[in-house]
């Protein structure tokens, strides 16, 4: 995770829905019509790989701590859209 990355949790929280919206229109652009759930699903998926691999950098206290609140954010967020597709 970047060192020195450590935005107020508003913040935090609006940059992980665009960067979730961001990917997922990208995803809807270069699929067939097809399924929003599954591709949803795959994005959370691949967000949970990269917050698991990422290796931690500097301060490794302050890393885990921004890893444990992106986790949050990024499965409340994929939650929120499975919901809304589920509907």
């Amino acid at each position: 995770m970047s060192e020195g990355f450590d935005p107020p949790e508003d913040d935090l929280d609006r940059l992980v829905a665009a960067s979730i919206a961001g990917a997922l229109e990208v995803m809807l652009r270069r699929s067939a019509a097809g399924d929003r759930l599954e591709l949803i699903r795959t994005l959370r998926g691949q967000m949970e790989q990269v917050l698991a691999e990422a290796p931690v950098r500097g301060d490794l206290v302050r890393g885990i701590a921004l890893r444990t609140r992106l986790a949050a954010l990024f499965d409340a967020e994929f939650t929120r859209l499975e919901a809304a597709e589920e509907g």
